[in-house]
Parts: C-alpha cells; structure tokens; sequence
C-alpha cells in the first residue's frame, strides 16, 4: 500500500515563484496554485482539500493576512495549516502573520532546502494529528461498543433474575414445610448473591466510562450506617459476628451528599470483614476529619479481627479483580471489584482510602469523604408496610413484556391485588390491543422487545395523543392503514406509561423520559418498587 501523497495549495501573485515552489514541491506533494488571494480561498475548500498553505503577503486586491484571516473563519478550511512566505523581515509582520492564524513565517529570498525542511515539519505535525484522532474516534467507538454491550448484558441476565427472584418471593409466601423453606430461602440468597456481583461489574464499568453521576441530597448518616449494619446482619449473625457502631459527637447528624454510594463503600468493607473473620466483634468508627466553612470531612474505619492481608500484597488490594492471593479467591469467591469502587467511589466524593493490616490478627480500612453542610430537615417518613403502599384502588393494566416467566410473575402480583391485567408480547400487539380497547388506566412496558421496543412503542403513543408526525425509522415498521386507526383512536388524552428497564447505563432514565413514559421500574422489580411506583401515580383505593 503506498503512502498517501499529500496536498499543497500555493497562492502567489507571481507567476515566477509559483512555477519555482510547484516544481520543487511536486515530486514529493500534489500541487494547486492560485494567483490571488480570492481564487487561493476557492481553491482551499475544493476537494481535494489542501493539507497545507503556502501564502504570500503581499498581493492585489487582499493581502495575505486578510486571506488566512478567512480561511481560520470558514470551519472547511480552519484546520489547514499555514505557512507565510514574504519579502517581509521584520518582526512586527511575522507577528501579525501569526496572529492571522498562521504556524510559521520563511522570510524571502529563501532556500528551497529550508521550505522543504518547515513543510515536512507541518506535514509529519499533520500526520500525528490524524492518527491521534483516529485513534481517538476508535477509542470513542469502543468505549460505545462497551456501554452497548454492558447495557445489552445487564437486560439479559437481570431480566430472568427478576423472575427468579419474584417467583421464590412468591413460593416463600405459600411455602409451609420446614425444609422447602430452607431450600426457597437458600435460592433466594444465591440469586441475592448473584445480583450483587452483577451489580459490582456494572458498577465497575460504568466508574470507568465516566458514566457514574452522584445524586447529591440531604441524609442522615447514623441512618446511612445503620442501613448498611442492617443488610449484613443475616450473614454476621451466622457466623456468630457482632458489628459495634462507634459515631463521633462531633460528626454532624445531617449532610448533603450521596447516601447511596456512601452506604455501598460502608456495605462493601463490612461484607469483606464479615467474609473474612471467624471471630469478632467488627467495629465502625466514624469521626470527623475536618470541618470547614460549606464542607465536612468525614472519616469512616471499619476493623476486623480477622485473617488480615501478607505485607506484599497490601499495596494491590485496591486494583481491580485483585485478592490478596489464588488462594483466597477459591475459599472466599468474589470478584476482587468491591474494593476497586470503593476507591473509586471515594474519589468521586473528593475522598480517599487506605487499609492497615497485620497477617492473622486483623484489618482496619479508612476512608475520607467529603460532604457539603446543610441547614435543611428531612421530612418525616410515615411507616407503612407493602400491603398498606400497594393498596390503591384495583385499575386496568396492560401489561406489555417479551419474557414469559415476568408476564407470569407480574400478573400474579398485581392480580393478588384485585387489578385486571391485558398482556401482550411485545409492542405491536400491545397497539392492536389498544385499537380494540382504550380503557386501560396504565400501560407497563419493557423497554427492550422484539418487533417493536418500550421506547418506540411509547413515542408512537405520544405522537398519537398530540397529533404529531411519527419518527421515520417508528413508522417503516408500521402499516399505515395501523398508524393512521391509532391516530383516530388515541389522539387527546394522555395515557400513563410506566418503564420497566433492565438497562442499568448511565443516561437510560433520560432515554425513558425523552421516549415520553411517565416513570419508570429497574429490574429485578420487587413488590416494594412496584408498589411505591403504582402507589404514587394510580389513585388510592
């Protein structure tokens, strides 16, 4: 494959050193010519582009200067570096020269040999300028394919585990033997265990893809820690573990930040302390670190007395899909991500992390997060159980879902609760429905099916209801004897879709809400979820 021969436009008034430059420079470069300023500007955005511009300054009609001026203005031509060559000498004009945009100014009479030597220069600069944002586009694209494919993944293995875990919550309900019980609860803590290390991987990506945002709000942080001691306590009392909670007098009972990922670094060192330690007790200590004028630093240890970390492998714990050693990671299991986002997430909170240990008698893991004060209260929650957040007066539901096994699940669900369910497999069967009946107080819709997907499904809906043109790449998947009875049949009122997404990539909640569905549920959906969502938008019964 040959190397590519790159492109020079030379724009002189005189004919002399045109013929000079353009026969010095053409064994080595394809060449165009102009002899004035204004034919030099056609030229420059005619195809094939110039890779470079040799310019003179003193000319008729527009003088260099106002010449490069234009082409740095025209977005064709702007890239395109310039090269003054002029009778010129002082040093005011090689200033102006590069002011108007140019890279470099050869005073005449000059050498050819010194021409050569500053176009090469431009030419390899141009060169690396190219594979850099080749390379960079490539990256781009990668990063994309990766943030499909994560997205794509989270929607396959999350939608069966709603179903899993739905199904065992179901048969736990019925269950009254002893030991199917025990076989339920066992099921129910593996797929529990599964859902965690889905979550840490996806976590995992999306921290490295910048994708991760913190959802910054008043919390209370005796609350945020006893949450995360609440979660584990199962595992801590089968292994005859107490957790003590040390909260410093001084720490400040309320702060605004991310109580969520906060909890996640506190749940994600005590699950390792609970993992691996054979006697306790864990300890949680918080205290303050700093107080400032609008911030608070806040520092959370969580010790252990269990088999602690050998020397050399103390500065990698923090590495992703690192354990201490092989053989840790066959007793243990694990992904070696927990403490990777725990890093991460603490820089996301301007904060760090560190760990002591001593081989066989223990750990202590510090982290500092910085949080911003705050004057404002929490309001005060009522406590209501799930019966009493479900309970809203039984309505009409189409429910719209590819997976067998959560049409199933989700219809005994809200069916338990006196509402009628409509099911249809995808969304163009859900449109024939509603052409049919019209009567449905809420449409529950996958956002990923065949045929025709949640989003599409719900922009046609809204087009529909407000009488607009449909999306062209919707309506080549449609009949248009089909859109045009939907019109007729849908148009002037507002139907409430609500999402149910196994997606879990930064930017999905937007897409639900550019598609215009009213909310939206993450799988696995649990009762609590689903019964806060219908309780919030459907009338109480």
């Amino acid at each position: 494959m040959s190397e590519k021969k790159y492109t020079l436009l030379i724009i002189d008034d005189i004919i002399d050193n045109l013929m000079l430059l353009g026969e010095a420079m053409s064994p080595a470069y394809k060449i165009k010519v102009a002899t004035s300023g204004m034919q030099g500007l056609e030229l420059a955005v005619q195809e094939p582009l110039p890779d470079l511009i040799l310019l003179d300054i003193m000319m008729p009609g527009m003088d260099g200067y106002e010449v490069c001026r234009r082409l740095k203005a025209n977005p064709l031509s702007k890239h395109i570096p310039v090269i003054f060559l002029s009778a010129l000498d002082k040093e005011s004009d090689e200033l102006q020269g590069l002011d108007a945009g140019a890279v470099d100014f050869i005073t005449k009479p000059f050498k050819l040999e010194i021409v050569r030597a500053r176009i090469a220069t431009q030419i390899e600069l141009l060169r690396m300028r190219q594979q850099l944002q080749t390379a960079r586009l490539r990256a781009e694209a990668a990063s994309q394919s990766k943030s499909v494919f994560l997205a794509n993944m989270s929607h396959e293995i999350r939608t069966p585990m709603s179903a899993i875990m739905g199904m065992t919550d179901l048969a736990l309900e019925k269950a009254v033997d002893p030991q199917q019980r025990s076989y339920l609860e066992t099921v129910k803590l593996s797929a529990d265990s599964l859902l965690s290390l889905i979550n840490d991987i996806l976590d995992f990506s999306k921290i490295e893809a910048g994708q991760m945002e913190l959802d910054v709000h008043p919390f209370l942080i005796a609350e945020a820690v006893e949450a995360a001691v609440r979660t584990v306590s199962v595992l801590s009392k089968e292994k005859g573990l107490d957790i003590l909670v040390d909260i410093a007098p001084t720490v400040p009972a309320m702060v605004k930040g991310d109580s969520l990922r906060f909890r996640q670094i506190i749940l994600n060192l005590l699950s390792n302390a609970i993992k691996f330690s054979e006697k306790g007790p864990i300890r949680i200590t918080v205290t303050l670190e700093k107080f400032g004028l609008e911030t608070v630093a806040v520092r959370v240890a969580v010790i252990d007395q269990g088999i602690g970390i050998k020397p050399d492998k103390i500065c990698s714990v923090f590495s992703a899909f690192s354990q201490a050693d092989s053989s840790v990671s066959r007793k243990f299991g694990g992904t070696g991500l927990g403490l990777a986002i725990c890093r991460q997430l603490c820089e996301l909170m301007d904060g760090m992390i560190s760990v002591k240990s001593e081989y066989g008698k223990g750990t202590t893991f510090t982290f500092i997060v910085i949080f911003s004060l705050t004057a404002q209260e929490l309001p005060q929650k009522k406590a209501t159980t799930i019966l009493e957040e479900i309970r809203v007066r039984p309505v009409r539901i189409l429910l719209v879902e590819d997976n067998p096994a959560n049409r199933f699940l989700l219809r005994v669900v809200l069916e338990k609760h006196q509402h009628q369910v409509t099911e249809a497999i995808d969304g163009i069967e859900a449109l024939h429905i509603l052409l049919e009946d019209d009567s449905f107080d809420l449409i529950l819709s996958d956002v990923q099916m065949p045929r025709l997907d949640g989003y599409s499904l719900t922009q046609l809906i809204r087009c529909c209801e407000q009488g607009e043109e449909l999306d062209e790449e919707v309506a080549d998947r449609l009949e248009a004897s089909l859109v045009d009875r939907l019109r007729n049949r849908l148009h002037g009122r507002h139907r409430l879709v609500i999402a149910m997404t196994a997606n879990a990539m930064s930017g999905d909640q937007e897409k639900c809400f550019d598609a215009g569905m009213d909310d939206y549920l993450t799988k696995p959906i649990d009762k609590e979820q689903l019964a806060a969502t219908l309780r919030r938008w459907l009338p109480a019964g």
